[in-house]
C-alpha cells in the first residue's frame, strides 16, 4: 500500500497537477481504498489544520514583506550593506548576500527576499560587468536564505505540526543561516577574483558609514523589534508578525513616505495571494496527514526504517537525501506538511530532537528552492534580471553544492543547530 501511494503521488506530480490537488486527491484515494470516505471528515480536517494561532503569523509576515518591497526599504539596506562589504573583490555579490540576510530577518519568505533584492541589484550588477547567470543564481541563493534566518514562515508551520517551541526553532536557524551566507560570500570572492569583477576603489570613511547607517537605522530596527520581542517574552511569534507589518506600514507611510493609499490594493493583493497559496496547501496536507495517521502509515514506515539501521546519523542523512530529491519537484511548504507527520514518528523513536530535525528540514527545503524544475527562487531571480533560466541553473550548481555541505555539517555536528537554543535555555 505504501509503495503504491508513493508511486501514485510521484506520477501525479510529474504530470504537472497542482500540488494542492495532488495532496487532497491522495487523501480521498486512501479514504476510498480503506472504505472510510467521508466528505465531512475531509472538510473538518482541512479546517482543523488551519485552526492554529501560530499560523496567523503567515499573512502578517507576507504583508510585511509586500510593504517593505513596495516602500523601497531595501534600497536603504543595500546602501548600508555596500558600505560594509562593497569594497571586497566582487563587492556587489557580497552586497547581495548581506542584503538578503538583512531582509530575511524581516519577512521570513524566500520568494519575497529574492524578488526584493533581485529587482534592486540585478540591473546594477549587469552595469558593472557581472555575468547574468552568476548574478541571478546568487540572488536566488540569497532568497533561499530567507526562511532559515529568523523569523521564518516554514519554521512556524513545522513548529505547529511538531508541537515544538517557535523560539527554539528560530534560534536554531541562526548559525545555519549565517553559515549559508558566509559560504556564498567566500565562493563569490574567489569567483570575482577569477573573472576580474570590479570592486570599489574609494576608501571607506567613517562619515560614509555613519551616513548609510543613519539612513538604514529605522529599517534595521525591525528585526531587532521582532526577535527582541519574541525572545524577551513581550509578544509571541504570531504577534511579532503583526508588529512587523504595522512597523513596516509606519515606515512606508509616515517616515519615508514612499507608499501611498493608491498602492495599498496592490500590496494587499500580493500578500493575500502569497497567504492563500500557503494556507490551501496546509489545509490539503492536513487532511492527508490525518488519513495517513489513522491508517498508522507513519508507524509502519518508522518500523521499516529502524529495521534497516538504528544509527540516527545515517537515518538523518538518508532522510535529507530524500528531501533533496523531493525538493526538485515539490515546494517547501508541501514537503514540510507531507513529511513531518511521518518523519516525526521515526526521529522521536530514535531520540532525535524534533527542533534539530525541523531546522535541518527548513535548510533542506530552502535548497529545494534552488533546484529545478520547481526551484521557485530560480524563476523569480531569472525573471527579475531578465536572464535565461538555463544560465541561472548552470551557475547555481556549485552554490548548491556548497550549501549542501553546510547541511551535512549541521547533521554531523548538532551543536551548530542546538547550541544557541540550549545556551539561551528556551
Amino acid at each position: 500500500m505504501i509503495a503504491g501511494l508513493v508511486l501514485l503521488f510521484l506520477c501525479v506530480i510529474l504530470l504537472g497537477l497542482p500540488i494542492v490537488y495532488a495532496l487532497g486527491g491522495m487523501a480521498a484515494i486512501v479514504m476510498l481504498w480503506q472504505e472510510i470516505f467521508n466528505p465531512v471528515t475531509i472538510a473538518h480536517n482541512m479546517y482543523a489544520g488551519l485552526d492554529s494561532f501560530p499560523l496567523l503569523a503567515v499573512p502578517f509576515f507576507m504583508l510585511a514583506g509586500s510593504i517593505m518591497e513596495e516602500a523601497k526599504i531595501t534600497k536603504r539596506l543595500m546602501d548600508f550593506a555596500y558600505e560594509i562589504v562593497g569594497r571586497f573583490s566582487g563587492g556587489m555579490a557580497h552586497v547581495a548576500i548581506l542584503l538578503a540576510m538583512l531582509f530575511a530577518a524581516m519577512c521570513g519568505s524566500a520568494v519575497a527576499t529574492a524578488a526584493a533584492i533581485g529587482a534592486l541589484l540585478l540591473p546594477t550588477m549587469r552595469e558593472r560587468g557581472y555575468d547574468d547567470g552568476f548574478s541571478s543564481a546568487l540572488i536566488a541563493c540569497g532568497g533561499a536564505i530567507g526562511p532559515i534566518i529568523p523569523p521564518s514562515i516554514p519554521m512556524i508551520i513545522y513548529a505547529v505540526i511538531a508541537g515544538v517551541s517557535v523560539k527554539r526553532m528560530f534560534l536554531g536557524g541562526v548559525v545555519p543561516g549565517v553559515a549559508f551566507g558566509l559560504v556564498l560570500m567566500v565562493y563569490s570572492f574567489f569567483y570575482a577574483k577569477r573573472h576580474n569583477y570590479p570592486k570599489e576603489t574609494e576608501r571607506l570613511t567613517l562619515q560614509d558609514f555613519w551616513n548609510s547607517f543613519k539612513r538604514a537605522f529605522l529599517a534595521l530596527l525591525l528585526p531587532v523589534i521582532i526577535l527582541g520581542g519574541i525572545f524577551s517574552g513581550i509578544f509571541t511569534a504570531t504577534e511579532s508578525a503583526a508588529v512587523a507589518a504595522f512597523y513596516a506600514l509606519i515606515l512606508g507611510f509616515v517616515v519615508y513616505r514612499t507608499i501611498s493609499l493608491k498602492q495599498m490594493p496592490k500590496i494587499l493583493l500580493s500578500a493575500a495571494k502569497g497567504t492563500a497559496t500557503v494556507m490551501i496547501i496546509v489545509a490539503a496536507a492536513s487532511s492527508l496527514a490525518w488519513v495517513l495517521t489513522s491508517q498508522q502509515i507513519p508507524q509502519k514506515i518508522a518500523a521499516s526504517i529502524m529495521a534497516m539501521t538504528d544509527n540516527s546519523t545515517v537515518v538523518l542523512i538518508l532522510l535529507n537525501l530524500l528531501i533533496l530529491v523531493l525538493g526538485c519537484f515539490i515546494d517547501a511548504v508541501s514537503i514540510i506538511m507531507l513529511l513531518s507527520p511521518i518523519v516525526l514518528t521515526v526521529i522521536t523513536r530514535m531520540g532525535v530532537d524534533p527542533v534539530f530535525f525541523g531546522v535541518l528540514l527548513t535548510v533542506n527545503v530552502c535548497i529545494g528552492a534552488l533546484t529545478p524544475p520547481v526551484g521557485t527562487c530560480l524563476f523569480v531571480a531569472s525573471k527579475a534580471g531578465n536572464t535565461r533560466l538555463a544560465d541561472t541553473c548552470r551557475a547555481v550548481i556549485p552554490m548548491v553544492g556548497l550549501v549542501v555541505l553546510v547541511l551535512l555539517l549541521c547533521i554531523l555536528f548538532p551543536g551548530l543547530v542546538l547550541g544557541l537554543p540550549n545556551l539561551a535555555g528556551v
